[in-house]
Protein backbone atom coordinates (compact mmCIF):
# COMPACT_ATOMS: atom_id res chain seq x y z
CA UNK A 1 0.00 0.00 0.00
CA UNK A 2 1.50 3.32 -1.01
CA UNK A 3 1.01 6.63 0.65
CA UNK A 4 -0.88 7.91 -2.39
CA UNK A 5 -3.95 6.61 -4.13
CA UNK A 6 -5.00 7.62 -7.63
CA UNK A 7 -6.26 10.97 -6.30
CA UNK A 8 -3.05 11.64 -4.42
CA UNK A 9 -4.76 11.34 -1.04
CA UNK A 10 -4.04 9.55 2.20
CA UNK A 11 -6.55 7.69 4.32
CA UNK A 12 -5.84 7.78 8.02
CA UNK A 13 -8.39 6.17 10.36
CA UNK A 14 -11.14 6.39 7.75
CA UNK A 15 -10.51 10.07 7.10
CA UNK A 16 -9.35 11.22 3.69
CA UNK A 17 -6.42 13.57 4.09
CA UNK A 18 -5.51 15.55 1.01
CA UNK A 19 -2.44 17.61 0.27
CA UNK A 20 -3.58 21.01 1.44
CA UNK A 21 -1.95 23.65 3.54
CA UNK A 22 -0.62 22.78 6.99
CA UNK A 23 -3.08 22.86 9.84
CA UNK A 24 -1.66 24.30 13.03
CA UNK A 25 -3.31 23.02 16.19
CA UNK A 26 -4.09 25.36 19.04
CA UNK A 27 -2.61 24.88 22.48
CA UNK A 28 -5.83 23.59 23.99
CA UNK A 29 -6.57 20.23 25.59
CA UNK A 30 -9.30 18.31 23.80
CA UNK A 31 -10.77 14.88 24.42
CA UNK A 32 -8.86 11.72 23.54
CA UNK A 33 -10.43 8.31 22.96
CA UNK A 34 -10.80 6.32 26.14
CA UNK A 35 -7.85 4.07 25.45
CA UNK A 36 -6.05 4.02 28.79
CA UNK A 37 -5.42 0.28 28.97
CA UNK A 38 -9.13 -0.56 29.05
CA UNK A 39 -10.06 -1.12 25.44
CA UNK A 40 -11.62 -4.30 24.14
CA UNK A 41 -9.63 -6.54 21.81
CA UNK A 42 -10.42 -5.23 18.35
CA UNK A 43 -10.80 -6.77 14.94
CA UNK A 44 -9.17 -4.11 12.80
CA UNK A 45 -7.53 -5.80 9.83
CA UNK A 46 -4.03 -5.05 8.67
CA UNK A 47 -3.78 -2.71 5.74
CA UNK A 48 -0.76 -2.39 3.52
CA UNK A 49 2.62 -3.97 3.12
CA UNK A 50 4.46 -4.93 6.31
CA UNK A 51 7.87 -3.28 6.75
CA UNK A 52 10.94 -5.50 6.44
CA UNK A 53 13.82 -3.19 7.31
CA UNK A 54 16.66 -2.96 9.79
CA UNK A 55 16.92 -0.01 12.14
CA UNK A 56 19.57 1.02 14.63
CA UNK A 57 19.32 4.65 15.76
CA UNK A 58 15.86 5.55 17.07
CA UNK A 59 14.50 9.00 17.88
CA UNK A 60 11.88 9.20 20.64
CA UNK A 61 9.27 11.98 20.72
CA UNK A 62 6.95 12.79 23.63
CA UNK A 63 4.75 15.76 24.52
CA UNK A 64 2.62 17.27 27.28
CA UNK A 65 -0.81 16.82 25.73
CA UNK A 66 -2.54 19.51 27.74
CA UNK A 67 -0.35 21.94 25.80
CA UNK A 68 0.06 20.17 22.45
CA UNK A 69 -3.04 18.34 21.30
CA UNK A 70 -0.94 16.36 18.82
CA UNK A 71 2.49 16.58 17.16
CA UNK A 72 1.29 18.42 14.06
CA UNK A 73 2.65 21.90 14.75
CA UNK A 74 6.10 20.53 15.65
CA UNK A 75 6.30 17.61 13.24
CA UNK A 76 8.51 19.27 10.62
CA UNK A 77 11.09 20.35 13.20
CA UNK A 78 11.03 16.96 14.94
CA UNK A 79 11.65 15.27 11.59
CA UNK A 80 14.49 17.71 10.87
CA UNK A 81 16.18 17.17 14.24
CA UNK A 82 16.16 13.39 14.00
CA UNK A 83 17.04 13.29 10.32
CA UNK A 84 19.99 15.63 10.89
CA UNK A 85 21.11 13.36 13.75
CA UNK A 86 21.08 10.49 11.23
CA UNK A 87 18.40 8.51 13.02
CA UNK A 88 16.83 5.82 10.88
CA UNK A 89 13.58 5.53 12.88
CA UNK A 90 11.25 7.71 14.95
CA UNK A 91 8.97 6.42 17.71
CA UNK A 92 6.22 8.86 18.72
CA UNK A 93 4.18 8.57 21.90
CA UNK A 94 0.60 7.56 21.11
CA UNK A 95 -2.34 9.87 20.34
CA UNK A 96 0.25 11.19 17.89
CA UNK A 97 -1.70 12.82 15.06
CA UNK A 98 -5.30 14.05 15.05
CA UNK A 99 -6.85 12.53 11.91
CA UNK A 100 -8.59 15.25 9.93
CA UNK A 101 -9.18 16.43 6.41
CA UNK A 102 -6.51 18.59 4.88
CA UNK A 103 -3.47 17.11 6.60
CA UNK A 104 -0.95 14.70 5.12
CA UNK A 105 2.49 13.42 6.09
CA UNK A 106 3.50 12.77 2.48
CA UNK A 107 5.61 15.79 1.68
CA UNK A 108 7.37 15.66 5.04
CA UNK A 109 8.33 12.02 4.58
CA UNK A 110 9.60 12.59 1.07
CA UNK A 111 12.11 15.15 2.36
CA UNK A 112 13.78 12.73 4.77
CA UNK A 113 17.26 11.51 3.91
CA UNK A 114 18.16 9.14 6.75
CA UNK A 115 14.91 8.16 8.43
CA UNK A 116 13.29 5.08 6.97
CA UNK A 117 10.68 4.17 9.61
CA UNK A 118 8.16 6.42 11.42
CA UNK A 119 5.86 4.89 14.04
CA UNK A 120 2.81 6.87 15.16
CA UNK A 121 -0.90 6.68 15.93
CA UNK A 122 -3.81 8.64 14.45
CA UNK A 123 -6.93 9.34 16.49
CA UNK A 124 -10.37 10.97 16.47
CA UNK A 125 -12.12 12.65 19.38
CA UNK A 126 -15.33 10.64 19.10
CA UNK A 127 -13.99 7.59 21.00
CA UNK A 128 -13.58 5.61 17.80
CA UNK A 129 -10.54 3.42 17.94
CA UNK A 130 -7.14 4.90 17.08
CA UNK A 131 -5.10 3.30 14.30
CA UNK A 132 -1.37 2.72 14.43
CA UNK A 133 0.81 3.35 11.40
CA UNK A 134 4.26 2.23 10.39
CA UNK A 135 5.42 4.58 7.63
CA UNK A 136 8.52 3.21 5.95
CA UNK A 137 10.71 3.66 2.92
CA UNK A 138 10.61 0.44 0.95
CA UNK A 139 14.24 -0.56 0.31
CA UNK A 140 13.25 -2.20 -2.98
CA UNK A 141 11.39 0.73 -4.54
CA UNK A 142 12.73 3.64 -2.41
CA UNK A 143 9.11 4.78 -2.05
CA UNK A 144 7.29 5.49 1.20
CA UNK A 145 4.63 2.97 2.18
CA UNK A 146 2.27 2.64 5.13
CA UNK A 147 1.24 -0.34 7.21
CA UNK A 148 -1.82 0.00 9.47
CA UNK A 149 -2.58 -2.09 12.53
CA UNK A 150 -4.09 -1.58 15.98
CA UNK A 151 -3.78 -2.35 19.66
CA UNK A 152 -5.43 -5.60 20.75
CA UNK A 153 -5.61 -5.10 24.51
CA UNK A 154 -4.32 -2.93 27.32
CA UNK A 155 -4.96 -4.75 30.57
CA UNK A 156 -5.68 -8.48 30.83
CA UNK A 157 -9.04 -8.02 32.58
CA UNK A 158 -11.04 -8.95 29.48
CA UNK A 159 -8.54 -11.34 27.95
CA UNK A 160 -8.79 -15.07 28.56
CA UNK A 161 -5.97 -17.56 27.98
CA UNK A 162 -7.27 -18.49 24.55
CA UNK A 163 -7.21 -14.86 23.35
CA UNK A 164 -3.71 -14.33 24.73
CA UNK A 165 -2.41 -17.48 23.06
CA UNK A 166 -3.97 -16.30 19.81
CA UNK A 167 -2.29 -12.91 20.21
CA UNK A 168 1.11 -14.56 20.47
CA UNK A 169 0.52 -17.01 17.63
CA UNK A 170 -1.31 -14.78 15.15
CA UNK A 171 -0.61 -11.15 16.02
CA UNK A 172 3.07 -11.20 16.89
CA UNK A 173 4.19 -12.28 13.39
CA UNK A 174 2.29 -9.28 11.96
CA UNK A 175 4.21 -6.88 14.22
CA UNK A 176 7.74 -7.92 13.23
CA UNK A 177 9.18 -5.21 11.01
CA UNK A 178 12.63 -6.62 10.25
CA UNK A 179 14.89 -6.44 13.32
CA UNK A 180 12.21 -4.66 15.38
CA UNK A 181 8.76 -5.49 16.70
CA UNK A 182 5.91 -3.23 17.79
CA UNK A 183 4.15 -3.85 21.11
CA UNK A 184 1.55 -1.18 21.74
CA UNK A 185 1.02 0.36 25.15
CA UNK A 186 -0.27 -2.24 27.65
CA UNK A 187 0.26 -5.21 25.35
CA UNK A 188 3.45 -5.77 27.36
CA UNK A 189 1.13 -6.94 30.15
CA UNK A 190 1.05 -10.31 28.44
CA UNK A 191 4.09 -11.15 30.57
CA UNK A 192 2.94 -11.32 34.18
CA UNK A 193 4.34 -10.49 37.58
CA UNK A 194 4.12 -13.50 39.91
CA UNK A 195 3.54 -12.43 43.51
CA UNK A 196 4.47 -15.91 44.64
CA UNK A 197 7.79 -16.03 42.76
CA UNK A 198 8.36 -12.24 42.95
CA UNK A 199 9.45 -12.10 39.33
CA UNK A 200 8.09 -11.82 35.80
CA UNK A 201 6.87 -15.01 34.16
CA UNK A 202 6.18 -15.62 30.46
CA UNK A 203 3.18 -17.94 30.63
CA UNK A 204 2.19 -17.40 27.00
CA UNK A 205 5.77 -17.72 25.68
CA UNK A 206 6.01 -14.30 24.08
CA UNK A 207 9.80 -14.42 24.14
CA UNK A 208 9.78 -17.75 22.33
CA UNK A 209 7.53 -16.27 19.63
CA UNK A 210 9.89 -13.35 18.97
CA UNK A 211 12.75 -14.51 16.72
CA UNK A 212 16.35 -14.04 17.86
CA UNK A 213 17.05 -11.64 15.00
CA UNK A 214 14.51 -9.18 16.44
CA UNK A 215 16.70 -7.00 18.63
CA UNK A 216 14.43 -4.00 19.29
CA UNK A 217 10.98 -3.83 20.90
CA UNK A 218 9.26 -0.53 20.09
CA UNK A 219 6.67 0.15 22.80
CA UNK A 220 4.80 3.45 22.31
CA UNK A 221 2.37 4.28 25.12
CA UNK A 222 -0.57 6.65 25.66
CA UNK A 223 0.05 7.63 29.30
CA UNK A 224 2.67 6.80 31.92
CA UNK A 225 2.03 3.46 33.63
CA UNK A 226 2.69 3.85 37.32
CA UNK A 227 2.54 0.29 38.64
CA UNK A 228 5.95 -0.97 39.75
CA UNK A 229 5.77 -4.15 37.71
CA UNK A 230 5.67 -2.29 34.37
CA UNK A 231 9.38 -1.52 34.58
CA UNK A 232 10.05 -5.11 35.60
CA UNK A 233 8.20 -6.32 32.50
CA UNK A 234 10.23 -4.10 30.20
CA UNK A 235 13.40 -5.23 31.94
CA UNK A 236 12.39 -8.87 31.48
CA UNK A 237 11.60 -8.42 27.79
CA UNK A 238 15.02 -6.82 27.25
CA UNK A 239 16.93 -9.87 28.43
CA UNK A 240 19.18 -11.78 26.02
CA UNK A 241 20.61 -8.68 24.35
CA UNK A 242 17.37 -7.05 23.29
CA UNK A 243 16.34 -3.39 23.49
CA UNK A 244 12.95 -2.27 24.86
CA UNK A 245 12.14 1.36 24.06
CA UNK A 246 9.00 2.82 25.65
CA UNK A 247 7.78 6.41 25.25
CA UNK A 248 4.58 8.07 26.49
CA UNK A 249 2.80 11.41 26.84
CA UNK A 250 2.81 13.64 29.88
CA UNK A 251 -0.30 15.37 31.19
CA UNK A 252 -2.56 12.62 32.48
CA UNK A 253 -4.82 13.73 35.33
CA UNK A 254 -5.59 11.67 38.41
CA UNK A 255 -9.10 11.11 39.79
CA UNK A 256 -8.96 14.54 41.45
CA UNK A 257 -8.06 16.27 38.20
CA UNK A 258 -4.46 16.89 39.25
CA UNK A 259 -1.68 16.51 36.71
CA UNK A 260 1.27 14.59 38.15
CA UNK A 261 4.12 14.73 35.69
CA UNK A 262 7.43 13.20 36.60
CA UNK A 263 10.56 15.29 36.33
CA UNK A 264 12.17 12.41 34.49
CA UNK A 265 11.81 12.14 30.69
CA UNK A 266 8.67 10.41 29.41
CA UNK A 267 10.46 7.24 28.38
CA UNK A 268 12.37 4.21 29.59
CA UNK A 269 15.02 2.27 27.71
CA UNK A 270 16.22 -1.18 28.72
CA UNK A 271 18.96 -3.32 27.23
CA UNK A 272 19.86 -6.83 28.33
CA UNK A 273 18.07 -6.46 31.65
CA UNK A 274 19.52 -3.06 32.54
CA UNK A 275 17.91 0.38 32.35
CA UNK A 276 19.77 2.82 30.11
CA UNK A 277 19.57 6.54 30.88
CA UNK A 278 18.73 8.63 27.82
CA UNK A 279 18.83 12.37 28.43
CA UNK A 280 16.51 14.72 26.49
CA UNK A 281 18.02 16.62 23.58
CA UNK A 282 18.40 20.34 23.80
CA UNK A 283 15.96 21.92 21.34
CA UNK A 284 13.87 25.03 20.79
CA UNK A 285 10.41 23.47 20.83
CA UNK A 286 9.83 24.13 24.52
CA UNK A 287 9.80 22.06 27.69
CA UNK A 288 6.49 20.44 26.74
CA UNK A 289 8.20 18.52 23.91
CA UNK A 290 10.80 15.91 24.85
CA UNK A 291 13.09 14.31 22.28
CA UNK A 292 15.70 11.62 22.85
CA UNK A 293 17.89 9.32 20.76
CA UNK A 294 18.72 5.67 21.37
CA UNK A 295 21.68 4.36 19.39
CA UNK A 296 21.34 0.57 19.62
CA UNK A 297 24.14 -0.06 17.09
CA UNK A 298 22.13 -3.05 15.90
CA UNK A 299 23.18 -4.38 12.49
Amino acid sequence: MGLHDENNTVIVHSVTMTKKSEHKTKHTRKHYPKMTNKQEPNKTSYVGQKPEIKISKIGMASREYNVHHDFTENLVEIFRIFDTAKCDAILFSLYSIYARQGYSLNKHLERLKNIKLVMLESFHENNSEPINHAYFRDPKTNKWERYDYSQKFGSLSKMNDSKLCSFVESEIPQRIFGNSISLLCGETNIVKYSKEKKRIIDVFKLNVAIPDYVKIILNPIHDRMTRFEMKLKRQFLSENNRWVISVWNKGKKDKNGTIKNEKKPAWTVFYNGKEIEIKPLEQDLGAEIELGIVNTRCK
